[in-house]
Protein backbone atom coordinates (compact mmCIF):
# COMPACT_ATOMS: atom_id res chain seq x y z
CA UNK A 1 0.00 0.00 0.00
CA UNK A 2 1.04 3.21 -1.05
CA UNK A 3 2.30 5.60 1.98
CA UNK A 4 -0.38 8.57 2.92
CA UNK A 5 1.21 11.72 1.38
CA UNK A 6 0.78 14.57 4.44
CA UNK A 7 -0.65 16.98 2.04
CA UNK A 8 -3.36 15.03 1.40
CA UNK A 9 -4.54 14.28 5.00
CA UNK A 10 -4.33 17.98 5.68
CA UNK A 11 -6.43 18.34 2.84
CA UNK A 12 -8.92 15.50 3.87
CA UNK A 13 -9.41 16.82 7.32
CA UNK A 14 -10.14 20.30 6.33
CA UNK A 15 -6.64 22.05 7.86
CA UNK A 16 -5.87 23.23 4.17
CA UNK A 17 -7.33 23.95 0.88
CA UNK A 18 -6.58 22.44 -2.60
CA UNK A 19 -4.87 26.28 -3.40
CA UNK A 20 -2.30 26.28 -0.51
CA UNK A 21 -1.88 22.40 -1.45
CA UNK A 22 -1.14 23.74 -4.84
CA UNK A 23 1.59 26.38 -3.77
CA UNK A 24 3.35 24.14 -1.16
CA UNK A 25 3.37 21.51 -3.94
CA UNK A 26 5.08 23.70 -6.24
CA UNK A 27 7.49 25.07 -3.66
CA UNK A 28 8.25 21.83 -3.34
CA UNK A 29 9.23 20.90 -7.02
CA UNK A 30 11.30 24.37 -7.72
CA UNK A 31 13.03 24.29 -4.22
CA UNK A 32 13.10 20.94 -2.77
CA UNK A 33 11.52 20.40 1.08
CA UNK A 34 9.17 18.89 2.91
CA UNK A 35 5.76 19.65 2.47
CA UNK A 36 4.92 20.15 6.03
CA UNK A 37 7.66 22.11 6.68
CA UNK A 38 6.48 24.38 3.57
CA UNK A 39 3.21 24.89 4.64
CA UNK A 40 4.33 25.89 7.83
CA UNK A 41 6.86 28.48 6.51
CA UNK A 42 3.95 29.34 4.26
CA UNK A 43 1.76 30.59 7.02
CA UNK A 44 -0.88 27.58 6.12
CA UNK A 45 -0.71 25.37 9.12
CA UNK A 46 1.12 25.76 12.75
CA UNK A 47 3.56 23.62 13.66
CA UNK A 48 1.30 22.03 16.36
CA UNK A 49 -0.93 21.01 13.32
CA UNK A 50 2.08 19.65 11.99
CA UNK A 51 3.33 17.96 14.76
CA UNK A 52 -0.79 16.13 14.80
CA UNK A 53 -1.25 15.06 11.27
CA UNK A 54 2.29 13.54 11.15
CA UNK A 55 1.29 11.40 13.63
CA UNK A 56 -1.79 10.46 11.98
CA UNK A 57 0.13 10.06 9.19
CA UNK A 58 2.59 7.49 11.29
CA UNK A 59 -0.51 5.94 12.55
CA UNK A 60 -1.79 5.10 9.14
CA UNK A 61 1.08 3.52 7.99
CA UNK A 62 1.81 1.56 11.46
CA UNK A 63 -1.94 0.56 10.60
CA UNK A 64 -1.55 -0.21 6.88
CA UNK A 65 1.59 -2.56 7.48
CA UNK A 66 -0.31 -4.56 10.54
Amino acid sequence: MARPLLGEILLENGEINQNQLDEALEVQKNEGGLIGIILVNQGAITEQILVKYLAVQAKRVTDANS
